[in-house]
């Protein structure tokens, strides 16, 4: 152990009553942006986690007055792209460049995920499925302009990039969007 490191504070009332609000108001949105983000119970639950243990050691960082949701998804934002950036020799979804033809993975099924009851309940299915056919970016440019409604500043501030960046990947993303979705509900007429 060097001398240089610091003992680790106990923490005080007022940062352990802003984590309590903080779960106790946002934690369900925070797991459900997680979750859309990761397609997975186990990841999600672990990038909320780790969002959350952020957002204690910097809670006074957090400005009053501006929004806590757009925050902690930057935080989950950032903390999912270092995990993709952590496991980019072994995952198969690289991040694209902000000007970079997106392509979309191949047929992914649903996670059948008490998750996927809220979702299908807001979202058709065949709407679902095509939203999961999406890359990470397009996935989440959609969620947060279309399920979430944030603002094209909102997202830029989320996703750490230019409103032009933003409007590019929507545009992007819609366009693919409903290709898939037309493609996926042509499937389902061609089913006995």
């Amino acid at each position: 152990m060097g001398a240089s490191r610091r003992p680790i504070e106990p923490p005080t009332p007022e940062q352990t009553a802003f984590l309590e609000r903080a779960i106790e108001q946002y934690g369900k949105a925070t797991y459900n942006f997680a979750f859309r983000l990761t397609r997975n119970e186990a990841d999600a639950r672990d990038l909320t986690q780790e969002a959350f243990v952020r957002v204690y050691r910097a809670w006074k960082s957090f400005v009053p007055g501006t929004s806590f949701l757009s925050w902690v998804y930057r935080i989950v934002t950032n903390l999912h792209r270092d995990e993709l950036r952590r496991k980019k020799g072994r995952f198969h979804e690289e991040i694209p460049e902000d000007n970079a033809p997106q392509e979309f993975g191949g047929d992914r099924p649903l996670a059948v995920t008490p998750i996927d009851d809220l979702v299908d309940a807001q979202l058709s299915e065949p709407l679902s499925r095509a939203l999961e056919m999406l890359s990470t970016d397009q996935r989440q440019v959609i969620v947060l302009a279309d399920i979430e409604e944030y603002s094209y500043q909102e997202i830029a501030e989320i996703m750490g990039c230019s409103i032009g960046t933003v409007r590019s990947r929507l545009h992007r993303a819609r366009a693919l969007l409903r290709r898939l979705l037309y493609r996926t509900l042509q499937e389902n007429k061609l089913k006995p």
